[in-house]
């Protein structure tokens, strides 16, 4: 409901994601007087592990699931989490033995283990193994100027001459990363499933973006890691940290219009959407509403359908190296996966979707019940607004490379895309990305703007994912505002 009185306070910050939080801390240190309004019971956005959902037989009682996220790539990269240190603040990133498996039917699995230098294993040859090296090895030996150019504002300078030289590599890779003059055909296989994570068709120089940065991510010296206790772990300890900086923070308190806050800066990690909805019903001027129908119509991307899964052990791999991998990704081949994306991006259902799986357990044993019982977390690629059941979708594919899954499974709840919206409002119609990852958003996200975060209208700002530098748990969009909002 929305709060009885407006909000009054220096900033308001409207949202409890990672962005939000990120402001929060950095302007509570600062001495501003700040106050977070969260729609939701719990703090976190995307970034929050609660209770499993109630399932039939109570098999869910006692286990934890990350609703969004559950592997941080970029919390481990991030300037800004760097700075906030999270060991610090009692939170542990493990990077899980094996880091990335892409999971193939008949044959062994593609793995990537250590961090930096770590060849992925697999590959048809040797030579594919240093083709791949030759693709992301550059840029791994660089991999916190990379996470710095990719996670900027992308306009001030020098951030902007690192992103224009980050966006120059991007490009000659997009080139070739997916054919067969750069990588072998478990290379493209292993790229393909990585580059997936953009929820866009592979043709897209942003899935290519996505798969570089990902991709040299896994041989940074953090990788691909799992917070312990879960994802909310990560907005738990920046949490703490606002109200300890003199912050606070009140749930269940739902911003409808700018009236339900009174201060000269309000923050927004929301959506373009819920953003645009809000000003709409702000009465707002002409001009504004001109504004507000842009980011109340700001072009949803692909979406996503989750399954949490209940097990009675670990997954029966075929490959018994994956027993220890944080993440696996199911879809097949490279042409496999991106005729699926094409599938999907067009409207309908594929008929093996591309599947997402993470394994919290091998990172953090605490995950697991005494009785063994351990939630097994995956997503599926599907049409936006779908409201397609997809467990019998996930079953199949996993059951093509771990025969017998269906035998550890005891109960499974699936979260349609079209129902993602119901426990975060900036998921409609599944777009876990807050808006189209392509590069017109790569550049100009959410609208064309110089400054990205701003919003037309004095004091307001937009720093979620739907602002540069885009999805993902890292917290600079927060970063980058309230840098702003001190420099005024």
């Amino acid at each position: 409901m929305s709060p009885a009185a407006p909000a009054r306070a220096d900033v308001a910050i409207v949202g409890s994601g990672p962005n939000g939080l990120a402001a929060a801390w950095l302007l509570a240190r600062a001495g501003r007087h700040v106050v977070v309004l969260e729609a939701e019971d719990a703090i976190g956005g995307g970034c929050r592990t609660l209770p499993f959902p109630a399932v039939p037989g109570g098999h869910g009682d006692g286990l934890t699931v990350d609703i969004c996220s559950a592997v941080h790539p970029m919390a481990g990269a991030s300037p800004f989490f760097r700075e906030f240190d999270l060991a610090a603040h009692g939170v542990h990133l493990v990077r899980p033995p094996v880091q990335l498996a892409h999971a193939l039917p008949g044959r062994d699995a593609l793995v990537v283990e250590g961090p930096r230098g770590a060849l992925p294993a697999g590959l048809g040859s040797e030579s594919e193994a240093r083709a791949w090296w030759r693709l992301l090895g550059p840029a791994a030996g660089r991999a916190d100027d990379v996470a710095a150019a990719a996670l900027s504002d992308q306009r001030s300078v020098p951030p902007l001459i690192a992103s224009a030289t980050l966006a120059v590599t991007l490009g000659l890779a997009h080139a070739g990363a997916l054919g067969p003059d750069v990588l072998g055909p478990d290379g493209r296989t292993l790229f393909a499933g990585i580059a997936a994570h953009a929820v866009t068709p592979l043709s897209s120089p942003a899935a290519t973006a996505v798969g570089v940065l990902l991709g040299t991510l896994l041989h940074a010296d953090a990788g691909w890691g799992l917070p312990v206790g879960g994802s909310g772990a990560l907005t738990g300890a920046l949490a703490d940290a606002v109200r300890a900086a003199g912050g606070e923070i009140r749930t269940g308190t739902r911003v409808r219009s700018l009236s339900d806050v009174d201060a000269p800066h309000v923050v927004f990690d929301t959506s373009s959407r819920v953003l645009g909805e809000v000003l709409l019903a702000s009465s707002p001027s002409p001009a504004t509403v001109r504004r507000a129908r842009r980011l109340a119509r700001a072009p949803l991307g692909g979406g996503a359908a989750k399954v949490d899964l209940v097990l009675s052990g670990p997954v029966p791999w075929r490959d018994a190296r994956l027993d220890g991998a944080g993440t696996v990704h199911l879809g097949g081949t490279a042409a496999d996966i991106a005729a699926t994306e094409r599938t999907v991006a067009a409207g309908h259902h594929a008929e093996r979707p591309v599947v997402l799986v993470s394994q919290p357990w091998v990172a953090d044993p605490d995950r697991v019940a005494d009785d063994g019982r351990r939630p097994l977390w995956t997503y599926a690629h599907v049409p936006t607004h779908s409201d397609r059941d997809v467990t019998e979708d996930v079953l199949r594919a996993l059951e093509d490379v771990a025969p017998g899954i269906r035998d550890v499974v005891l109960a499974a709840h699936c979260t349609p895309a079209s129902r993602m919206v119901e426990h975060n409002a900036n998921y409609a119609g599944g777009d876990i990305a807050a808006g189209r990852v392509d590069l017109a958003g790569l550049l100009s996200r959410p609208v064309p703007r110089r400054d990205p975060y701003a919003t037309g209208l004095p004091g307001i700002w937009h720093a979620s994912a739907s602002t540069p530098p885009g999805p993902g748990v890292h917290g600079m969009a927060g970063n980058h505002v309230a840098g702003r909002i001190l420099a005024r």
